[in-house]
């Protein structure tokens, strides 16, 4: 999380007065109390206010074995910070600090915990609902500006679809155990059942899940052959086809593309091998977005198509034949904030309102 308020420059005091006094927040007291030490605290933007952010204000570079910290007295050799972030980025992070909660909610029934600490259940609800609450917060700007919609098939895409597959390779590992065991055979189903106290349905599906899943594997891949426009750079870029491929498809994902359609600006030639039209947005280049790549990041997340005339404007360089670009870029929109301006410059049209 990057730190936007830090000691010597404010006290503590100071710090959580920058947060509390000045900011529209609310307190993740639960969350905190799992992972926050002594005078640490942890807040994210107040919802319905159109932010979204998390602050945490908490002791930091004070090494191991420097002891620790107390309320409002960092450990040695460390200070106060208020960090900030978008929700989807300090996720990850506050998942894993959550990890053994989020190990208990996910097998109450063996969680000694809860048979030693009669109520601990409700405090890692409570824990939960927070983390929801952070979770739903960095859905509202794509809430309020493409609708309910868009935020249900971000959740689809995020978490059904992931807990769907698991299960069903889940399944298929059963399978495979099941016919070494029991074999293929037309009695393979009612053993399985004897033996393992099954009605012979449910073996039989058992059974079964192996093929369904890798049959449903390849229907999958048949309809992203049919759905998915595979783009290719239009110049020679260096790279072995598949990958230049792939970045290029990667950045035209979601947009409408006009094949053969020539520039009516002028390219240069660095520019022109990653050439594409875009309806809307012009003239445009399939480039990295510098604050949008990691170097094991997925295509999908930091390729994107841009107009000519903001890539000539903001500058760029070419890293192992691919074009890389500071552009502004909106992380809770995970797009590049597209220049009206610039847009007209490189013959697209006027970008729709978005205002309310």
């Amino acid at each position: 999380m990057p730190t936007i308020y830090r000691e010597p420059d404010y006290t503590y005091e100071d710090l959580v007065d920058l947060v509390e006094g000045q900011l529209r927040v609310v307190e993740l007291t639960a969350v905190n109390a799992e992972i926050g030490g002594p005078g640490e605290r942890l807040w994210m933007s107040e919802p319905g206010t159109g932010a979204s952010e998390v602050y945490r204000l908490w002791h930091k570079g004070g090494g191991k074995g420097k002891g620790k910290g107390t309320d409002k007295a960092p450990a040695r050799g460390g200070y106060w910070a208020v960090d900030q972030d978008h929700p989807w980025d300090v996720m990850p992070s506050l998942r894993e600090a959550l990890a053994g909660v989020l190990d208990r909610l996910t097998r109450p029934g063996s969680a000694s915990e809860y048979a030693l600490e009669p109520g601990r259940e409700e405090r890692d609800l409570a824990v939960l609902t927070e983390l929801e609450t952070v979770w739903l917060s960095g859905l509202s700007p794509l809430a309020g500006l493409y609708g309910a919609r868009a935020v249900e098939r971000h959740l689809n895409h995020e978490l059904f679809i992931p807990i769907q597959a698991e299960l069903a390779r889940a399944g298929a590992l059963r399978s495979r155990m099941l016919r070494e065991r029991y074999g293929t055979g037309p009695d393979a189903a009612g053993r399985a059942a004897t033996e393992l106290g099954w009605d012979i349905g449910k073996a039989r599906t058992a059974l079964a899940a192996g093929d369904e899943y890798r049959q449903w594997v390849r229907d999958g891949a048949a309809r992203a052959r049919d759905r998915i426009a595979v783009r290719r750079p239009p110049g020679e870029t260096g790279l072995p086809d598949v990958l230049a491929a792939t970045l290029m498809t990667a950045a035209c994902a979601y947009e409408d593309v006009v094949p053969g359609r020539p520039s009516p600006v002028p390219l240069p030639d660095e520019l022109a091998r990653w050439y594409v039209f875009v309806q809307g947005l012009g003239a445009c280049v399939a480039v990295a977005v510098e604050d949008a790549y990691t170097p094991d990041g997925s295509p999908r997340d930091y390729m994107r198509v841009a107009p000519v005339a903001m890539v000539v404007q903001a500058g760029w360089s070419v890293r192992d034949g691919v074009i890389f670009s500071p552009l502004p870029y909106a992380e809770y929109l995970d797009d590049i904030e597209y220049d009206e301006e610039a847009v007209r410059a490189s013959g697209g049209t006027s970008l729709p309102d978005e205002s309310p």
